[in-house]
């Protein structure tokens, strides 16, 4: 029931169609009641009595409210279905909210196809529920009860003897619950696990290309597919031991009503007329006996679908904006790293790092891959926390401000290049949806992604595929960059953003973002010294610590890492004394 009530909170506006679905079942239980007393009429009256004359109106009285049942049908159905569309619309949106506001570490934590999988198929079995599912249950307990009353009404022996097979129904589908909750729990989760192996691979198809590994991964999906199948299995031999057991109880109604009505009508305990609203009426507790174990099998399903949701939907971003945020008007740009330290699973990823960057300077960092280079980044748009110190911007703590306002002011360009199925103009104006053309290609220009835009097939207006699919690795960087550059921010943070293009396009890049109108603090990223020799000041980071800092001069003079670097980088022997500049 909790996962009903959590469910229930989507209904908006729309929960007048609840009541409404309610009243429309009762209604409609009163008209399927009402049928068989006029059956009841037409036996006693006009064929036992001869009341001839009775049969025209008995019979318009039947037609009406046949015809009564069918519109009253199709309004409780109506509402059922306005009412699940609404729960599942606001479901899904806000299931979406609450995963795109998780911090990266949620990422690494959750498949993205289990993700896909909870926001598609695990709202649609929500659906299923609160238009089908729960309209049905609601409708066949009023049907049991009501007829209950009418039975008790009209004979409580006739009616015990009928009722005498109910309660090993109920136990039946007691157990059939138990049992179809943890197996439907089951199926989730090895569907979740097939649709993750399905987005890997369309992911990841150029390197399942590149190695060939079509078939390891077509057998890895069949392994997977077949526990599905074996888990699908599980669920529905399950349910079939239960329901046969359930419906062939209920089949002794009919034999228990033909032998206990004709007994009490030869008696004249009941009359002919009476035996058939007895008659007509069986498959009102039949009914209910046959669809409970269905009923009860897709509920399950619902209950194991909504534990993932409701995990889901209270699972918090540690990252958060401070409930008293500090007032900026426009940040400047200085950045300051105090004695920062950072824990992830209880592993150093960064210990005691001091580093101060004036506004409008640019900064390099280099290192070992794994040294922390761009998790140090990272640390200053607070897509993650610091386990110890301070990361300042304007000399304010990063955690002081709100999110909208620190990332607003944060330009960045990823290693892993994400370009959206949109066209080029789209993805350059992402963070500033509202620029003018000429923004975007001025910007376009400092990236040097102009000269190769114009010259595609539909210019700005060509669709780039997904994830960028259709251009060249270069080309996906310069977009990205110009995307950066584009809302002018106050910080800049180029992670590797040059090492795909040749180094006359990297001079160029280099030589028009030194000129930007609107100078930035820049932190750039980069394994190639020649991306970061103009910095204005250089950080070596080994093993989550700065182990070299200083200009390109200084750190040649030093001949350590970045001395090292830039000898393999020139094509010269490493350890060499004589470097020309």
């Amino acid at each position: 029931m909790d996962g009903i009530k959590w469910a229930f909170r989507w209904a908006g506006r729309q929960k007048w169609r609840f009541y409404t679905g309610i009243f429309l079942s009762l209604v409609t239980v009163a008209l399927v009641m009402a049928e068989p007393f006029i059956f009841s009429e037409i036996v006693d009256d006009v064929l036992m009595n001869g009341e001839v004359e009775r049969l025209t109106p008995l019979l318009l009285t039947s037609l009406g409210i046949g015809a009564a049942l069918v519109c009253v049908k199709y309004l409780a159905t109506l509402s059922w279905e306005v009412l699940s569309q609404q729960i599942v619309q606001g479901m899904r949106r806000d299931l979406f909210s609450r995963i795109i506001a998780q911090a990266p570490e949620f990422f690494r934590r959750n498949a993205a196809g289990d993700l896909i999988t909870k926001c598609t198929g695990d709202v649609d079995i929500a659906r299923h529920f609160f238009c089908w599912v729960l309209p049905g249950m609601i409708e066949s307990l009023l049907m049991a009860a009501t007829t209950l009353v009418i039975f008790l009404i009209i004979d409580p022996l006739y009616a015990l003897c009928l009722f005498v097979m109910a309660p090993v129904a109920a136990a039946l589908a007691l157990r059939l619950g138990k049992r179809m909750r943890p197996a439907h729990g089951a199926v989730r989760e090895q569907r979740a696990v097939l649709s993750t192996v399905v987005n890997e691979n369309i992911n990841g198809i150029r390197v399942v290309k590149a190695f060939t590994r079509e078939g390891f991964e077509t057998e890895k999906f069949t392994r997977e597919n077949e526990r599905y199948r074996d888990a699908q299995l599980h669920a529905n031999k399950t349910w079939l031991r239960f329901a046969p057991l359930i419906e062939s109880v209920s089949q002794f109604l009919g034999v228990i009503n033909l032998v206990v009505g004709g007994l009490m009508v030869i008696s004249g305990r009941v009359t002919l007329g009476q035996m058939q609203i007895f008659t007509s009426l069986a498959w009102a507790l039949n009914q209910p006996m046959v669809q409970m174990g269905m009923f009860i099998n897709d509920a399950q399903r619902f209950f194991a679908s909504c534990e993932k949701l409701i995990e889901i939907y209270y699972c918090r971003n540690p990252i958060q904006s401070p409930e008293t945020p500090a007032k900026v008007s426009e940040l400047r740009g200085d950045i300051s790293f105090k004695n920062v330290s950072l824990q992830i699973g209880g592993t150093d990823i960064l210990t005691d790092i001091n580093i101060e960057i004036e506004a409008g300077k640019t900064v390099g960092f280099m290192g070992p891959t794994g040294s922390g280079k761009t998790v140090l980044a990272s640390l200053v748009p607070r897509f993650a926390d610091v386990t110890r110190g301070a990361v300042l911007v304007d000399g304010v703590n990063v955690e002081h401000y709100a999110l909208p306002d620190l990332r607003g002011a944060v330009g960045m360009t990823m290693q892993d290049v994400f370009l959206f199925s949109a066209p080029v103009e789209d993805n350059i104006a992402y963070g500033a949806s509202d620029a003018p053309f000429e923004r975007i290609q001025k910007a376009a220009e400092a990236a040097d992604a102009d000269r190769f835009v114009t010259q595609l097939s539909d210019g700005y207006q060509t669709i780039v595929g997904e994830r960028g699919t259709g251009l060249s690795g270069g080309q996906k960087q310069r977009v990205s960059l110009a995307r950066a550059l584009l809302p002018e921010p106050k910080i800049l943070i180029l992670d590797d953003t040059t090492s795909a293009v040749d180094m006359e396009t990297e001079k160029l890049i280099q030589r028009r973002l030194r000129v930007l109108p609107r100078k930035a603090t820049t932190l750039i990223i980069a394994q190639r010294v020649s991306s970061i020799r103009h910095a204005d000041r250089i950080y070596i980071l080994e093993d989550g610590r700065v182990a070299e800092q200083g200009t390109h001069e200084e750190l040649m003079a030093a001949k350590g890492y970045y001395y090292q670097t830039y000898l393999l980088q020139q094509g010269e022997p490493a350890g060499g004394d004589d470097v020309g500049e």
